[in-house]
């Protein structure tokens, strides 16, 4: 009787004993998880989850800790942005409020040159509006249509589409694409992408020939220009990041167009890098034809 009443309890007490321990065994994890997600609550994207070396527990703590790691990324971003907009949008408020209050006082005469500077900072407020309306488009997950696009020819329609502007540049546009080349893309996307190199190459080369190429998974836009130094060719693919700060603003650059064009990129699933060339510069398009 005393062996059966032994066994009972041994048979009894050993679930709940189990029960106990797994309850503690899990506790520990959970409430980690708990105190992390209260810190990001209150927008601490610093917090890492510690590896408890339960295989389970750890695979799940590295897809948060990605997570975090990601939005800690996207703040950074979001703060620059906000910065370095303020930034380019005080020299031309600053200079168009300073015109303005003088004139109001009597200080300067409204002559036409004054009335030409204050519409040139205008449009330049309007045009940095509409870039960072592209770049923040640019930035968003990749949803448009996809279609085959013969290459050569669409890249024959955007050179007819600058050819006065290169031509008032004394450039040469030569295109290295096979006539059956087909890509599989979105359209909206390659052009802007092809347009902004292309005004990019306009406004700062000083080539006298671009060179569009194709090749199995790559896709070149070249040129022979002056080129740029080896130090900026990490940062130029950065928001308002300029090579010669004078010469971009009295050429009109906002120090966007290239940033765009990596969001662009990265978002059909390329890569963009560029490379300095002998002479000149040439960007390299990683693409999936």
């Amino acid at each position: 009787m005393v062996a059966l009443v032994v066994y009972v309890l041994i048979a009894l007490g050993t679930p709940l004993v189990l029960g106990l321990l797994a309850a503690r065994f899990i506790r520990q994890p959970l409430r980690q998880f708990k105190e992390a997600i209260a810190s990001l609550e209150q927008s601490n994207y610093t917090v890492q989850l510690q590896s408890m070396g339960i295989r389970e527990f750890d695979e799940v703590f590295l897809k948060f800790n990605n997570l975090i790691n990601r939005l800690r990324h996207e703040e950074k971003l979001r703060k620059d942005l906000v910065s370095d907009t303020s930034h380019e949008l005080n020299t031309p408020l600053t200079t168009m409020i300073g015109q303005l209050t003088a004139m109001q006082e009597g200080k300067y005469p409204m002559t036409e040159e004054r009335i030409a500077t204050l519409k040139d900072q205008a449009e330049r407020l309007a045009e940095l509006v509409r870039q960072l309306g592209a770049y923040t488009k640019a930035r968003m997950p990749y949803t448009g249509e996809t279609e085959d696009i013969h290459l050569r020819q669409f890249c024959e329609e955007l050179i007819h589409q600058f050819s006065f502007n290169l031509k008032q540049k004394g450039i040469t546009a030569k295109l290295h694409i096979a006539e059956d080349y087909i890509l599989h893309t979105n359209r909206g996307a390659l052009q802007q992408i092809l347009i902004n190199l292309m005004q990019n190459t306009l406004r700062y080369s000083q080539a006298s020939e671009v060179i569009i190429k194709a090749t199995a998974h790559t896709l070149l836009f070249s040129d022979n220009g002056k080129g740029v130094p080896s130090e900026s060719l990490p940062y130029l693919f950065e928001r308002f990041y300029r090579v010669d700060e004078s010469r971009s603003r009295a050429t009109g650059g906002l120090g966007l167009g290239l940033a765009i064009v990596r969001e662009l990129a990265e978002s059909l699933g390329w890569t963009i890098t560029a490379v300095a060339g002998h002479p000149g510069l040439t960007f390299v398009l990683k693409i999936n034809p």
